[in-house]
């Protein structure tokens, strides 16, 4: 009688796989709401400088567990469809992270428009919201829920539930600010047409490959290898390269075995440029009572050629209020 069960659990399961018309890219598509989503490679470690924001929630949860400064972050993108066509599709998102002495509370709203050449999307509006923590110096942990609507012939939802965590390793060899990291997204009810995936287990390293002239040029790397409902192999990869400490160019590629092996190739790698700038407010009495005079900008770039007949352009900022504290506390005995 258990074998017989197991037997048709298995069946359902897998009957369940191949009905489903699994649309291109639908494990990614809210990669497309952002830049840095658009070149981060989808990595769970955080990339090759460890850089997170509330949008690193849609890779790992755990990643935002270090952050102490109020962030908001805003990102668009176009999506052209070939040429001599008038398909036009957009992603955006606006995302706020607020850290606590509990931990780091995020907050994500996205929506996708998009029924361009092979992106057959429909509209979609999206919200996020995480939790992360840091466990231990090296070990971060993190969970987070998403729940939307999607509208096109019919109305559709989605609500699921992601979790993950990431180790910070130290150097190896000439590997220097290694990271560990695995996530499990997706556990939930996806949209009818199969997107995001039911389960999706990540696992990915990051780390920096070299750094020259007191770190004023240096190289990231990132890899990744996720596994959609467990019948699909995806594999990222991304490289950065930051000059000055100010700017990074950024690219990443994929590859996905079960777009591919239905002949949607998507081999271009996406290429994208960070700037990081410092701004003073001193003259304004709000942001000098909440100790946001010296504050931070990001603004930042992407472009990428998706399945041969679509182009994404994308742009977006982030604010980070404050600076970061570098000072370790003072212990003071009594009687000192």
């Amino acid at each position: 009688m258990k074998r017989f069960l197991c037997t048709v659990a298995l069946s359902l399961s897998l009957s369940l796989v191949f009905s489903i018309s699994f649309p291109v890219g639908g494990d990614y598509a809210f990669r497309l709401t952002n830049p840095e989503l658009l070149t981060s490679a989808g990595s769970s470690a955080g990339g090759g400088f460890y850089t997170s924001g509330p949008s690193s929630i849609v890779n790992n949860p755990a990643l935002t567990a270090s952050e102490q400064r109020i962030m908001l972050n805003l990102g668009y993108t176009a999506l052209f469809g070939p040429q001599n066509t008038e398909a036009f599709g957009s992603g955006a998102q606006i995302a706020l992270l607020i850290p606590s002495r509990w931990g780091v509370f995020t907050g994500i709203l996205d929506g996708i428009f998009c029924d361009v050449g092979k992106l057959e999307y429909g509209n979609l509006l999206n919200l996020q919201g995480g939790f992360s923590k840091d466990i231990t110096d090296r070990l971060y942990a993190g969970f987070a829920f998403s729940a939307g609507t999607r509208w096109a012939s019919r109305t559709d939802w989605h609500l699921a539930v992601n979790m993950g965590l990431v180790y910070h390793w130290g150097n190896l060899s000439f590997l220097k600010d290694v990271r560990i990291a695995g996530a499990l997204t997706g556990l939930g009810k996806p949209y009818e047409i199969g997107m995001p995936s039911i389960a999706t287990p990540k696992v990915g390293v990051a780390g920096t490959l070299f750094s020259v002239s007191n770190d004023n040029v240096a190289a990231g790397f990132s890899a990744d290898l996720s596994f959609p409902m467990f019948s699909n192999l995806v594999v990222d990869a991304g490289l950065q390269l930051r000059i000055a400490k100010f700017i990074t160019i950024k690219s990443s590629w994929q590859f996905d075995a079960r777009d591919t092996s239905n002949k949607n190739y998507n081999l271009m790698p996406s290429v994208g440029l960070t700037v990081r700038f410092g701004i003073n407010t001193k003259e304004n009495q709000f942001m000098l009572n909440n100790g946001w005079q010296q504050s931070e900008i990001t603004v930042s770039g992407a472009w990428q050629k998706l399945y041969q007949d679509i182009t994404a352009f994308s742009a977006g900022a982030a604010i980070n209020l404050g600076l970061k504290d570098t000072e370790a506390p003072k212990i003071q005995l009594w009687g000192e």
